[in-house]
């Protein structure tokens, strides 16, 4: 009979070797029996750990969305002690050392979005969209939550996109990209001051005009979407 022991390195092995396939060859183009010839067992032992391929790809999937909800949970801490800079330093920074330790899963869903299962994907999803927002902050105009959501995405599809370079030079590169997307966030950048922005993007001034034409949107609310106060809004409707 096989111990506890025996089963869990079993399992290990199969998504192991499961994942190697799936970077290889990709999820769709990987058969079970190939799992279980690489694992060295049956193709009847494999279904006993796992019911099904989705399967497999959920157990990959879901540790380092785990992974990535501590750090966002550490991030979110951070508010208080240091501000949004502290908290955009500590986001960035550990979900990039998280998407490093599973680059194979990270290259596994840029090919397989659509195989992966629903419910792993979908919590991962939800965990990268929370902390983009946490990371924007509540005060956050548009231009700045998309510097946010393009800073995660800077530390992100590298780390699948490009195989040929080591962890330690992706990890040096992206975080320096990073940083020019949200310099105010980089270590050693000095603390902004309180307040709002002054002025808007000629885009931004164009949206609120729209909106506040609709009658579907005050002043007040149009202010705090775009991050601005209600007298600059005011100044750009009269223009």
């Amino acid at each position: 009979m096989r111990t506890l022991d025996q089963q869990a390195s079993t399992r290990e092995r199969i998504l192991h070797e499961a994942e190697r396939l799936f970077v290889e060859r990709g999820y769709h183009a990987t058969a079970l029996q190939e799992v279980a010839d690489r694992v060295g067992i049956t193709k009847a032992a494999l279904y006993y750990h796992f019911p099904s391929k989705a399967e497999i790809l959920g157990d990959l999937l879901n540790p380092m969305t785990a992974e990535l909800e501590q750090v966002l949970d550490d991030a979110v801490a951070q508010q208080e002690v240091g501000g949004i800079g502290a908290v955009r330093r500590t986001l960035i920074t550990g979900w990039l050392d998280v998407f490093l330790r599973y680059r194979n899963t990270l290259v596994t869903l840029l090919r397989e979005l659509p195989a992966t299962p629903s419910d792993s994907f979908s919590r991962l999803l939800r965990t990268m969209e929370y902390g983009i927002e946490v990371g924007a902050g509540a005060e956050a105009g548009i231009p700045e939550r998309i510097a946010v959501a393009q800073a995660v995405s800077a530390v992100t599809d590298p780390v699948a996109l490009m195989p040929q370079l080591t962890n330690e030079v992706l990890r040096d590169h992206l975080l320096a990209g990073a940083w020019r997307l949200l310099p105010d966030s980089a270590p050693g950048a000095r603390r902004a001051r309180g307040g709002r922005p002054r002025s808007l993007s000629t885009a931004d001034a164009d949206l609120a005009r729209e909106w506040h034409a609709s009658g579907e949107h005050t002043v007040d609310s149009i202010a705090a979407r775009l991050g601005v106060s209600r007298a600059t809004v005011y100044r750009h409707l009269k223009k």
